[in-house]
């Protein structure tokens, strides 16, 4: 391979790229994230035609993506206007898709211990209303999809359907503090096997299946998850590799 070839393959091929991370999305008809890094220019025409200033450049934190356009959905979601797939010069964002319903960014996903309706809800059941049970539909009322991409099971649990296309309004709308309740997960990582442990984390449960038990065993088994800890012990592999304890640059 030529010298160019070497460095796209090394590009598009590092492990510390960090394509996944919740709420920080790839702009509006983003092809697949490998195909993406291949095409994108960082020309920014993207950034320059968004009306709403909802697309960034990644910077030097986001590591070998630097420069690449992205929605980081708290601070400014993406509002589907549509400008910024038929500027791209590279078809990195298909100008193909021009209807908002086509959009796959990602999906909204609800912490059901967070988000005041459903603290609401289990305390209503039990009987004991505490201050923290607020009543909230903004993730509802700001969703661009009203009633297709979230709709309210039992007239009070807000629910995200597969229509969710992914812009991160709901997120950036949502008032609860330090923690977001509703969180984009991008596109690429809604497959459970690649999702891992933020999907198992956040995926939704059915109202009826809130029950104290399975709530309960869900907490045990999280908290057992993090308390396991490798420190002063190896893994032994099939194959001979020495494993690297200190990799400079790394804290």
């Amino acid at each position: 391979m030529s010298i160019l070839e070497d460095l796209r393959y090394l590009l598009n091929n590092n492990p510390f790229k960090g394509y996944y991370k919740i709420n920080r999305l790839r702009p509006p008809g983003a092809v697949s994230e490998k195909r993406f890094m291949e095409l994108c220019i960082r020309c920014a025409r993207c950034i320059e035609v968004c009306p709403y200033d909802s697309i960034k450049r990644a910077d030097l934190y986001e590591r070998l993506q630097i420069g690449t356009p992205y929605v980081f959905a708290e601070d400014k979601a993406c509002y589907l206007c549509m400008k910024c797939p038929e500027v791209c010069p590279t078809k990195a964002l298909d100008p193909k898709v021009t209807d908002k319903r086509e959009v796959t960014m990602g999906k909204a996903v609800i912490d059901q211990e967070l988000c005041y309706n459903y603290i609401y809800y289990k305390e209503e059941k039990k009987g004991e209303v505490s201050d923290k049970a607020l009543l909230c539909s903004t993730c509802y009322n700001a969703c661009p999809l009203m009633d297709e991409a979230i709709v309210m099971e039992k007239f009070i649990l807000p629910v995200t359907t597969e229509k969710c296309v992914g812009c991160g309004i709901c997120t950036e709308k949502c008032p609860t503090k330090p923690e977001k309740a509703i969180n984009i997960i991008p596109e690429g990582m809604i497959n459970k096997q690649e999702a891992g442990f933020f999907y198992r984390k956040y995926n939704i449960k059915p109202a009826e299946e809130m029950d104290n038990n399975s709530t309960n065993k869900h907490k045990k088994t999280i908290k057992k998850k993090e308390g396991i800890s490798s420190f002063g012990s190896e893994p032994d592999f099939e194959n001979d590799f020495e494993i690297q304890n200190e990799i400079e640059g790394w804290d």
